[in-house]
This record gives structure tokens, C-alpha cells and sequence, in this order.
């Protein structure tokens, strides 16, 4: 069977959760401010994406990281698959059954799926430029991410952090369904007033992540204002705080600025997010603060 040329830096399983009832999705191109349907398939992938030539010469394939992702995807696809079962039948305060082995794949899924995107791709090579490396090629790019990527000790980090994270599932039963995009990881300062790029660098910030147009996961670090606040005392339960409209559109604001591009959701109505857009202040392409 051949390899697959198109790779997903969202996978396909998680982007199934936003379609409509005929299995497709609306996305909305911010670039072009143009509304198209589509399939799972076809969005938040690029050919040959996660494709390394030069592992041959090492005697490795060159799509070794690619399947890497599709084994940790299939893990993950069960794993959260469960928990929205969970949340759509249990009550808020409800604690969702979570054993450790579970945790340590979502946490090293959530870490990864933050560092693997083409947004990912483009702030290090930027940064990267910034201090003297100049990625020339397409090639020189994926090299670079794939550094970033297999960097075990950077990764572990990163899961560690998210797994130390206060684990908190919401229920929307509102008629505005969450969003998401081609960067669904979102991170926000502890105040909530602004969605920082690239936020895993951010201290205090949490993290938000929409699970399916009705359900979202909030990620409180295990440190700062949050330690003090003893959110802790919440990790994998169902919040007790029932989402209004407004709370709804305030994280579907999170994928227009994470975005690089594309924000999907199960419906074709993009009023608020094209809205939010233009009060952003910002070139939306540009690592920053938005206010």
C-alpha cells in the first residue's frame, strides 16, 4: 500500500467531530474571507508535510514521523472519544474516570499537536531566521520542525507540564457550537483577556482545546496564579458552570487568532469570528498578543 502524500498536522479524527450531518465541514479561509464545504480529508494538510528524504541515508523511511503521528493518533481518537461520551451523559461535577496511562498519551498528543502545525512551522523558522538560521528551502523547514519534533527532551517537558495541567471539560448546550481551526491548541493569559502565539511559552497561560462542537477542554498549569487559586481540586471534571452564548463565541475568538488560515466548524455561519477579526488590531499572521 502506498505511503499517504497528504499529511494532516490536525488529524482527521479529531476534524470528523466538527462535521455536519452529511459527514462534511464548513471552513471559513480568513485569507480570502471565503466560506467553502469540504471534506475532513482536505483540510489542515499539506503534501509530503512531515516527509524526510535524507532518514533514507540512515536507513529509516522517510515518512518515520508520519507514523509516528498516525499510531499516537489512534490512541488519542479512543482515548477523548470516551470522555466526550462521558460529558455528554454525566453532570456538572461529574469526575471523569482517567487512568494514568491515559493522561500520558493526551498530555504527549496535546503537547505535540501544539508543536506540529504549519503555524508551528513558520514561528520557528522565523525565530529561527531571528537568531542567525536561515531555513532556505522547504526542506531546510522540515528538517528544522523535525528537530524541533524529536527533540525528546523538549517534549517531555511539555507533556510533563501538560500532564501536572488541572484537566476541566465543559458542555455547551447552547445553539453556537464550538469552532475550531489548522491550530485548535489555544492558549490564554490568567487574566483571560488575551490568546497568546506561541502560547506554551507563556507563564500562567492555559490552555483550550474543543473537543467537538459541543464539548471543550481547559488545561490549568500547576503553577503560578493557578496554584494559588487551588483549581486543582477540579482536575477531570465536568465544569459546574454552564456555557452561555457569549462564553461560547469568547473561545471560538481563540481559533480566528490561532489560525493559520482555516477555521472550520459544523455549520456555515461565520458572523462572529469574521466580526472579531477585524477588532484584532493585529496582522493575524504575526506571533503576538491579541487585546
Amino acid at each position: 500500500m502506498a505511503d499517504p502524500k497528504l499529511h494532516h498536522y490536525v488529524p482527521q479524527f479529531y476534524l470528523r467531530r466538527f462535521t455536519d450531518s452529511a459527514e462534511r465541514l464548513w471552513v471559513w479561509d480568513r485569507t480570502n474571507d471565503r466560506v467553502f464545504r469540504t471534506q475532513p480529508k482536505a483540510v489542515a494538510a499539506e503534501s509530503n508535510f512531515y516527509t524526510l528524504p535524507q532518514l533514507v541515508d540512515h536507513g529509516h523511511s522517510p515518512m518515520e514521523m508520519e507514523k509516528q503521528f498516525a499510531d499516537l493518533e489512534g490512541q488519542a481518537a479512543a482515548i477523548t472519544g470516551q470522555w466526550l461520551d462521558w460529558v455528554r451523559c454525566g453532570h456538572p461535577g461529574d469526575s471523569l474516570p482517567m487512568p494514568e496511562e491515559n493522561r500520558e498519551a493526551i498530555s504527549l498528543f496535546l503537547a505535540l499537536q501544539s508543536l506540529r502545525t504549519a503555524d508551528a512551522r513558520a514561528i520557528l523558522v522565523a525565530f529561527s531566521a531571528l537568531r542567525g538560521y536561515q531555513a532556505e528551502s522547504e526542506e531546510d523547514a522540515r528538517a528544522l520542525h523535525a528537530a524541533v519534533l524529536w527533540d525528546d527532551e523538549l517534549v517531555s517537558a511539555y507533556a510533563d507540564r501538560m500532564s501536572r495541567c488541572t484537566w476541566l471539560f465543559a458542555l455547551n448546550l447552547t445553539s453556537v457550537p464550538f469552532v475550531t481551526s489548522d491550530n485548535p491548541l489555544a492558549f490564554r493569559t490568567s487574566d483571560s483577556r488575551a490568546w497568546v502565539k506561541p502560547g506554551n511559552l507563556g507563564r500562567d497561560a492555559y490552555v483550550v482545546y474543543p473537543l467537538a462542537p459541543d464539548v471543550i477542554m481547559y488545561c490549568y498549569p500547576d503553577e503560578g496564579v493557578w496554584r494559588d487559586s487551588n483549581v486543582s481540586r477540579f482536575d477531570c471534571q465536568i465544569s459546574p458552570v454552564l456555557m452561555t452564548e457569549g462564553m461560547v463565541q469568547s473561545e471560538n475568538s481563540a481559533q480566528v487568532f490561532m489560525a493559520s488560515r482555516f477555521i472550520v466548524s459544523s455549520r456555515k455561519s461565520f458572523s462572529f469570528e469574521r466580526e472579531f477579526l477585524k477588532t484584532m488590531g493585529v496582522d493575524p499572521n504575526t506571533p503576538s498578543i491579541a487585546e
